[in-house]
């Protein structure tokens, strides 16, 4: 499970809803966030500031054509949809969820660390792929108490 990862949005970010782009900290539980699956209803959020947040600054068109549509900073953990050709070599297959650190190796895709972070984890009744600036994050399902 992503719960103890270092998974999120930072600030700023801005992701899909059925109201339009918003920007992350502007969500609330309720809001219905647009999924690959449909509109899905956002249970809830977690906010935590990172001391020291490992993050991946992913630069404009690096995953594809306006894939992200502008420069996008997320935890290093957060999993990301992808389907070029690092799926192929990270997965072997078409298309694969892969976390962002592992595909921070060169200038457009990047890691950094940054002081006194706020990142944005955002959870659904079931796991779902979200968009936030042209890019498929994954997103993890409420835990349900044992």
């Amino acid at each position: 499970m992503m719960q103890d990862a270092n998974t999120g949005l930072v600030e700023g970010s801005t992701v899909m809803t059925l109201a339009g782009p918003r920007p992350v900290q502007g969500l609330r539980p309720g809001d219905r966030i647009i999924t690959r699956a449909g509109a899905l209803v956002l249970r809830d959020i977690d906010v935590r500031t990172e001391r020291h947040a490992r993050l991946v600054r992913i630069s404009a068109s690096a995953l594809g054509k306006e894939c992200p549509d502008e420069d996008i900073v997320i935890a290093a953990d957060q999993p990301i949809l992808v389907r070029d050709w690092r799926a192929h070599a990270l997965a072997g297959a078409p298309s694969a969820v892969i976390a962002a650190g592992r595909l921070a190796v060169g200038e457009y895709l990047r890691a950094q660390a940054r002081r006194d972070t706020r990142i944005f984890r955002l959870t659904f009744d079931q796991p779902a792929v979200i968009y936030a600036q042209g890019l498929e994050f994954a997103c993890e399902a409420v835990a349900v108490p044992a």
